[in-house]
């Protein structure tokens, strides 16, 4: 039976190291926090931001957004993951703060939690509260932890990872509540916004488990398949509650592009491993000219006093808690595709071909070696030096800060050279607590600095404040961007990072003008609907007049970027930095017809056949149900509402009508005539269209999913497994 007063000192232990963890936070961001200071580097500012602002906007109106009318002509939104609208936390924040400290909380708070996470997790493991915070700053102050900042839903995603091993161990343990916990974590990190950590968090907990079980001194393969047991129904209770985001997403990969996302990522090389030891071997982002990697998938720098604690704990041959073998089967699987082992681990480990060409593993990675370096400093913090264990340590941190050295010259000087003699002298200091003191200092100041100047901040008036470009786009109409800006918003360009970002903003870059309730017709997003994305593109690749007629017909009122068009009037004063032009005869969303002719098998081929025919899309379209190609009469439509999830219009007029529009056509749209409900017409291969007979003259269309109302009855079940779990776990 546990001594109480075991268990009093290890609630003030907890307490306590949260209070530090905490305080520690607030140092590193105490410009977000008592400041004006806000996270803009890369995604950040660029995707995140607008994306989830445009969201809250929507869910303080009273509506769950389950659509985006505003971008790329309509989107899903709540079965993107990124949006993480089934994580409670993003909703709940931007129900009670305003946009900006929304999202500034969000990533403080998960950073808080990553360190929180791992020191309950090295204290389940036995470890003492000194290695447990040391452990703490190695893994939370990683660079690759700090700077998924620039990628919120990575920080949100990392932050469960220790949570969910703390879980595994209870359930190798046989501890009560290990279902629920485990569930629970690892829901709340699928639901997190990126998937595919979720994923890889899996396999290493299976690594772990068949590492453990060869440990066992019999009975290994039931021991192993007892607890696998456990570990895929806790798998599986935590997929049932993201049912509610998974069922609609599975309908919008199929219809997407994310296919091809993993040909887009940037290819690990030794130049990628070597930032374990020379955190900026590729340069620093605020340095001049600097395009070089998101550092959250690159970087590997987890400080160089883990490093020689990782190397002292190989030499002593002290690892019982975790095996160097799974340490270096993830440095393989982050490097697989450039050590020629791409194909093999394509055809043996499941998932693989999405991950090969990025960093995705490094967040498991730098979880592992915090645990090593944990187990490493326990030894090293109790060793009695002798004399060969005194050069041993300094060979380690010699050879460490040399090769460090030689790599690229490691800024700041004075922290490296600081570090380097501190680590040097530390073996031979014989306190339990001195040794302790001189390795958190020497973190700190070589993993800390580093760290810190990575915590890249503007003025939140950068949010705040809209962009001068707004005031000279009043009306009302899509805003298009040539193929030119499109490419130019991927590097930003400047004097400086400041200036960088503001010409951004006033360029009104993708998904900028969502934040400003504009609507876009690119967007950048890694997901995107496949039919409507080639009216962004594809549709322009044929002739100038062509071109003309598909602005007119997709509503676009504001081209950004040179435009040839004559009738086109340039917009005063854009010529600063980006050239405006106003369309001056944008269709409205939705309009109708007099012909509608029988789609061909392609988009392409309806490309080719309205660009031969100088095509009027004005007055003719192209239909999905060939039955329905036909002659149409003109009616007046007047949109009344035109909320997210919600259209209603009314088309006056006499005879067959057939109300066409250039908003995405999607499963879930339902329509009701008069009442009554009809089907949907395929409108151009992308978008939606109602055919209305004499006397139809009311109508509104409602985005009902199923897969969506299936998931949440999936999710509120896994909501009363777990009450259920709870209510049990109380009572035991």
């Amino acid at each position: 039976m546990k001594n109480p007063a075991l268990g009093v000192l290890e609630k003030r232990q907890n307490l306590t190291a949260v209070l530090l963890l905490s305080f520690l936070i607030l140092l590193f961001y105490h410009q977000v926090i008592f400041g004006n200071s806000i996270f803009v580097f890369v995604d950040a500012s660029r995707f995140f931001y607008p994306m989830w602002k445009w969201g809250a906007d929507v869910l303080n109106q009273g509506f769950i957004p389950l659509w985006n009318p505003d971008a790329q002509f309509g989107t899903p939104y709540f079965a993107d993951p990124q949006m993480a609208y089934a994580y409670p936390l993003v909703p709940f924040l931007y129900s009670f703060l305003n946009p900006t400290n929304a999202f500034a909380w969000l990533i403080i708070l998960h950073h808080l939690w990553a360190l929180v996470g791992f020191w309950f997790f090295a204290r389940s493991q036995g470890f003492s509260s000194k290695d447990s915070l040391l452990g703490c700053l190695t893994f939370g102050f990683s660079l690759h932890v700090v700077c998924s900042s620039w990628t919120p839903v990575a920080m949100m995603t990392i932050s469960w990872i220790p949570w969910v091993f703390l879980a595994v161990e209870k359930i190798l343990q046989n501890q009560k509540g290990g279902l629920l916990y485990l569930s629970f974590a690892w829901a709340m990190q699928l639901a997190a916004g990126y998937p595919v950590l979720t994923y890889l968090t899996g396999l290493a907990v299976f690594f772990h488990l068949i590492w453990r079980a060869f440990k066992q001194p019999k009975d290994r393969l039931k021991w192993f398949g007892n607890h696998l047991v456990w570990l895929a129904i806790s798998g599986l209770i935590a997929v049932g509650y993201n049912l509610v985001w998974g069922l609609p997403f599975a309908e919008l990969f199929t219809r997407s592009n994310y296919q091809n996302g993993a040909t887009k990522f940037h290819d690990l090389n030794g130049l990628d491993l070597a930032t374990i030891l020379s955190p900026f071997a590729q340069g620093h982002p605020l340095r001049e000219n600097y395009h070089g990697p998101h550092y959250w998938v690159s970087t590997y720098f987890f400080g160089r006093p883990a490093l020689c604690l990782l190397l002292w704990g190989m030499a002593m041959r002290i690892y019982r808690k975790t095996s160097w073998g799974i340490l270096l089967l993830l440095v393989v699987l982050s490097l697989g595709a450039n050590l020629g082992l791409g194909s093999i681990l394509k055809a043996i480990l499941p998932g693989y071909a999405l991950v090969i060409h990025s960093g995705y593993w490094i967040s498991l990675l730098i979880m592992w070696t915090a645990w090593m370096a944990v187990e490493a400093a326990e030894s090293f913090l109790k060793v009695k030096s002798s004399p060969g264990q005194i050069w041993l340590w300094v060979g380690i941190v010699v050879a460490i800060f040399g090769v460090s050295f030689l790599i690229k010259s490691p800024l700041p000087q004075a922290a490296f050279w600081l570090s380097f003699f501190i680590l040097a002298l530390v073996i031979m200091i014989p306190s339990i607590a001195g040794r302790w003191g001189l390795l958190v200092l020497a973190t700190g100041l070589s993993l800390g600095t580093a760290a810190y100047s990575l915590n890249i901040l503007l003025d939140r008036s950068y949010y705040d404040t809209p962009p001068n470009t707004l005031t000279q786009l009043p009306k009302e109409g899509r805003l298009f961007f040539s193929p030119l800006m499109m490419k130019e918003a991927v590097l930003l360009k400047g004097e400086n990072m400041p200036a960088a970002y503001d010409m951004a903003k006033q360029k009104m870059y993708p998904d900028w003008p969502l934040t400003f309730g504009k609507e876009q017709a690119p967007i950048y997003n890694t997901l995107r609907l496949s039919d409507s994305f080639a009216w962004t593109f594809d549709a322009f690749k044929h002739s100038p007049e062509q071109s003309r007629r598909i602005l007119d017909f997709l509503g676009v009122r504001y081209v950004f970027g040179k435009c040839d068009f004559k009738d086109f009037k340039k917009v005063n004063g854009s010529n600063d930095l980006v050239e405006i032009f106003e369309n001056p005869t944008p269709l409205p969303k939705w309009f109708t017809v007099q012909e509608a002719v029988a789609a061909n098998p392609t988009l392409e081929d309806d490309f080719l056949k309205a660009d031969k025919e100088s095509m009027n899309f004005s007055k003719k379209c192209f239909i999905g149900d060939p039955l329905k190609a036909s002659s149409y009469q003109p009616r007046q439509v007047t949109v009344q509402t035109h909320w997210p999830n919600r259209l209603a219009f009314t088309a006056a007029g006499k005879g067959r009508a057939l109300v066409v529009s250039s908003e995405t056509a999607y499963p879930g749209w339902k329509a009701l005539v008069e009442g009554k409900e009809k089907p949907i017409e395929q409108i151009n291969h992308a978008f939606r269209g109602v055919l209305l007979e004499e006397g139809e003259n009311r109508v509104v269309l409602n985005f009902e999913p199923i897969s969506f109302r299936l998931g949440l009855f999936c999710s509120l079940l896994v909501c009363g497994l777990w009450t259920g779990l709870l209510i049990r776990k109380g009572r035991a």
